[in-house]
């Protein structure tokens, strides 16, 4: 004959062997949750913020390269004469941080690359007074900045910080014209006249 075991017995023994089973793994609180998300958007948001470039030039110091080596050629080659009217010539590859002498003209830089933009224009050699350098600016995204540099040609290199950071590049471009102010668009690729 077989006995049957009441119901009771049978809830009893399944909560013991349930009892014996691994612990839960344990859980945040939707209040732990937010303890621990908060300090973190807070301190993206803070490095954002500090990373947006402001509107003011910004001196930088760029790494200066180390002269090439001399070779004795058998049949000397004669180097172009830049410009025969400079007087000593600074570095080109240094900030300009003095008052200048020379020429001007103004631009109005407008920044079309869909981020914030850190852009860098440098003479390409000195005007006729011994100048030249590179400026910086920095231009939030649609902002345009009316500036005055100094006459000459240029290059140009901006870094874009985006939702797809970018870099923008130009060549060569000559701002010599002191009888209008040119636009200078940069894109998320290109930096151009408008």
């Amino acid at each position: 004959m077989i006995r049957k075991v009441p119901a009771s017995i049978s809830i009893l023994i399944t909560i013991i062997l349930a009892a014996c089973g691994p612990a839960p793994t344990p859980t945040l609180s939707v209040s732990d949750i937010q303890k621990t998300a908060f300090p973190i958007v807070m301190t993206q948001y803070a490095l954002t913020k500090a990373a947006i470039p402001s509107a003011t030039p910004i001196p930088t110091a760029l790494p200066t390269q180390a002269p090439l080596p001399t070779i004795a050629l058998e049949t000397p080659i004669s180097a172009p004469i830049v410009n025969p009217n400079a007087t000593a010539t600074p570095d080109c590859n240094q900030p300009i941080t003095f008052k200048t002498k020379g020429t001007t003209v103004q631009i109005n830089l407008v920044n079309k690359s869909g981020g914030s933009v850190s852009l860098s224009l440098g003479m390409n050699e000195p005007n006729d007074k011994g100048e030249c350098g590179i400026y910086s600016f920095g231009l939030r995204d649609r902002q345009s900045l009316l500036i005055t540099i100094l006459s000459g040609c240029y290059w140009g290199y901006g870094y874009v910080t985006g939702t797809k950071p970018s870099t923008t590049r130009v060549g060569n471009i000559c701002l010599t014209d002191t009888s209008q102010t040119r636009g200078l668009t940069i894109g998320k690729e290109t930096i151009g006249f408008d």
